[in-house]
């Protein structure tokens, strides 16, 4: 804990703004996944998950949760298809372009589903969560090994040089430090929207807040994250 305290403060400017834009990106992405099927069921379906076992209201409930998980299951596989086809983008829009794209797909997707409702749309757009989720999984980690292999190269230019040998930044601290924002994001969406929910009275208040935030860190990615040539 010590070590991982100490390698948050001690962070570079670039390492830190990377860790806020995976922070903002797993708040968007868990709180439309914490509620997504629920969102199917009240929201998509009309069912209501507080009416009789027996009732209409309830089996309607039921048959949006169940069209919701295959949703997600959705979500999944074009998750594992994208992570494949990431490989063949870099070359032409390169780091930048696949973590901007990915937020902006995901918080577009999350916010027409939140806005207009439907079944199919709402599956479709499941293929967009898949977009950012193989984008969280891949680009930042992807990004902590190109600063790791410029701080190397510039360790080894000042050795040619015969300047003092710099500290040297422990790629695995780092990259414990990136997935603790994963955590951090869980405390996050755990802890608040079950209050935002409470407080607006519907679960739709949820999509539209992934959106929200998923936008914001589109543009915290563009502006703010530096990326090498």
């Amino acid at each position: 804990m010590k070590s991982l305290m100490k390698a948050l403060l001690s962070m570079p400017p670039h390492y830190r703004c990377l860790c806020i834009s995976h922070l903002i990106g797993w708040t968007a992405f868990l709180s439309n996944m914490l509620f997504f099927t629920d969102f199917m069921g009240q929201i998509v379906y009309h069912g209501d998950p507080y009416s009789a076992h027996n009732s209409t209201e309830f089996l309607i409930y039921q048959r949006g949760v169940e069209v919701g998980c295959w949703g997600l299951c959705i979500n999944s596989v074009f998750s594992s298809l994208y992570s494949y086809l990431q490989k063949a983008l870099v070359p032409y829009i390169g780091l930048k372009g696949l973590y901007f794209m990915g937020y902006l797909l995901f918080g577009l997707g999350t916010g027409v589903i939140g806005l207009f409702p439907n079944v199919y749309s709402s599956l479709v757009m499941c293929t967009l969560f898949g977009v950012m989720s193989s984008t969280l999984y891949t680009v930042p980690f992807n990004l902590i090994t190109a600063y790791h292999r410029e701080q190397q190269e510039e360790q080894r230019q000042q050795a040619r040089c015969g300047g003092p040998d710099g500290s040297v930044r422990g790629q695995g601290m780092d990259c414990a430090t990136l997935t603790c924002m994963v955590q951090l994001a869980q405390i996050l969406v755990g802890g608040g929207l079950g209050l935002l929910v409470n407080t607006a009275g519907s679960v739709v208040v949820v999509v539209i807040t992934a959106s929200a935030v998923s936008l914001i860190g589109c543009c915290f990615v563009a502006l703010f994250v530096r990326y090498m040539d």
